[in-house]
This record gives structure tokens, C-alpha cells and sequence, in this order.
């Protein structure tokens, strides 16, 4: 469209100029929303949990309840639904305290 309109004697220097920022700004908007759609599919992807397991991830603990492309929802013990964003949790440190059958229970005691 931009060349037809240059064939026709039109200035179309300033058109795609104004086309090139509206794509940065657009592109700028969408950085965090687009970080954590990627990070939703490497989580669908890559499974580190499933619904049920008791994880600690983006900083909540607790029993994953959902997962979506953009957020991953969360439940404690108290009983809140804690909803993290997906980009928080694949670049961080995920532990799955469910993911074996089997676990362990540190105790300390003392003998006088």
C-alpha cells in the first residue's frame, strides 16, 4: 500500500515512520504479557507440576489448583488462592514437594 502511494507522488517517509514507533510502543506494551505466555507453554511443556502437587514456586507455597497460558493459581494451607504469574515462576526456583512417593521428616532432638 505504501508503494502505490509512493508511485502516486505521496511522502511515505513519514507514514512508516509513525508505523515503526507505533510497532515499538505496541511491542514495549506487550513484553511482560508476552513473557509470561511463553513461560505458560514451557510450563504445559516441560510439566515440572501437575494440579494437585504441594509446590513452592514464584515465591507462594502451597497446592497448585490451576495452570494456565498466563497464570498459575495457587492455594496455602490457610486457604487463599494465590495467583502468580507464570514469568515469575519459570525463572525462578520451583521445588515440588510431592513429586515422589516417598518423603522425608527432619527432627532434631537433644539427650541431656
Amino acid at each position: 500500500m505504501l508503494a502505490a502511494l509512493g508511485q502516486f507522488g505521496v511522502e511515505t517517509t513519514s507514514f512508516v515512520a509513525i508505523l515503526g514507533a507505533a510497532g515499538f510502543a505496541v511491542g514495549l506494551a506487550m513484553q511482560g504479557t508476552l513473557s509470561n505466555f511463553s513461560s505458560g507453554v514451557m510450563l504445559l511443556i516441560f510439566r515440572p507440576y501437575n494440579i494437585g502437587d504441594v509446590v513452592d514456586a514464584g515465591g507462594s507455597s502451597g497446592e497448585v489448583m490451576a495452570v494456565t497460558l498466563f497464570t498459575t493459581v495457587i492455594q496455602p494451607p490457610s486457604g487463599e488462592k494465590i495467583t502468580v504469574p507464570n514469568g515469575a515462576i519459570f525463572g525462578g526456583t520451583i521445588t515440588n514437594y510431592t513429586h515422589g512417593p516417598l518423603r522425608m521428616v527432619a527432627v532434631d532432638g537433644g539427650i541431656d
